[in-house]
């Protein structure tokens, strides 16, 4: 069993995301803290992006057992070289008496309060105590890949966290990814990095060029790129993700039927798309004329104007 700590920025979301990582379902939620166990082994560390940390559930308890619960464990059984406890939502106090039982049941115990081999959180949650073994926080080095720190620059790109998120909506471990309104690859990027096959597509040449100077940026190599007519496809995919163009200038009748050809051409390129609607746009109307069906939905804020609508569809 693992426990997923998870931002608090976008909670349905972040659920979803492990659940799709993970293809499991069966799960429970305690605030931002989600139980479960992943029915496959994936390398969770540096693909979330709505996850903070990774722990190894041990137990959970109401907090007049867990003196009891404490004295009964085997806390040596997951105790590697030195340890420190944490405690999340109770006081110092807590902490040391907590720290102070489990050194007493160790054998040769060393504490160590600062990058431990051994960290046991305990999270109290009301009136439940839940105790964990942390694993690894999770990679955030994609916020140095924000769109004003990449070489070459587009405003409207999603937040790279965002693009990580769409992807791991997929489900997919590996296999080959179409962007095509690539943009300056944003979405690209962080696919190239989890190790995707990549296929970029945009209808404006400077975009491509854009695209390629970004990608070459982090050394990714495996990518193909194009000039491309997204409503035009002819291909074979294991999955589409895209945030669409919307710009407010060009908001309408030509958006809804750029839209609405690209998803029903999309039903021959692929069996799984992940894709960004605007706010503005009715979208629900657009894929009840295809052969789409949406299985998740989520809200992503952006301002007070405008919010994204971040759909899975099959």
């Amino acid at each position: 069993m693992k426990l997923f700590l998870l931002s608090k920025q976008n909670i349905p979301l972040a659920i979803q995301e492990v659940l799709s990582l993970s293809q499991s379902k069966d799960f429970e939620l305690i605030d931002n803290l989600l139980i479960l166990k992943p029915k496959i082994e994936v390398d969770f560390q540096n693909r979330l992006g709505f996850t903070h940390s990774i722990f190894e559930f041990l137990f959970k308890c109401k907090n007049d057992d867990l003196e009891n619960l404490i004295d009964s464990f085997n806390f040596q059984k997951y105790y590697q070289e030195n340890f420190c406890v944490r405690v999340k939502g109770g006081s110092d106090a807590i902490e040391k008496e907590i720290a102070s039982k489990i050194f007493s049941k160790l054998q040769n115990p060393k504490v160590k309060l600062r990058n431990s081999k051994t960290e046991f959180h305990f999270f109290v949650k009301g009136n439940l105590v839940i105790c964990v073994k942390k694993l690894f926080d999770v990679d955030k080095s994609y916020i140095n890949r924000k769109a004003h720190l990449r070489p070459s620059l587009h405003p409207t790109s999603m937040h790279p966290r965002l693009a990580r998120v769409c992807i791991n909506l997929t489900g997919l471990t590996n296999g080959l990814l179409l962007d095509p309104f690539c943009g300056s690859g944003g979405t690209l990027i962080e696919a190239g990095l989890m190790r995707f096959k990549i296929i970029g597509h945009d209808i404006d040449s400077n975009q491509i060029n854009r695209a390629k100077k970004n990608l070459e940026h982090y050394s990714i190599k495996n990518f193909k790129l194009s000039v491309n007519d997204a409503t035009k496809i002819n291909m074979k995919v294991n999955a589409i993700v895209t945030d669409f163009p919307y710009g407010r200038g060009s908001k309408g009748d030509n958006l809804e039927e750029l839209y609405l050809k690209f998803l029903v051409n999309a039903k021959n390129v692929t069996s799984k798309v992940v894709v960004v609607f605007p706010n503005f746009i009715d979208h629900k109307k657009i894929i009840s004329k295809t052969k789409w069906a949406i299985e998740h939905e989520f809200r992503d804020y952006v301002h007070k104007s405008l919010s994204r609508i971040i759909t899975v569809l099959a």
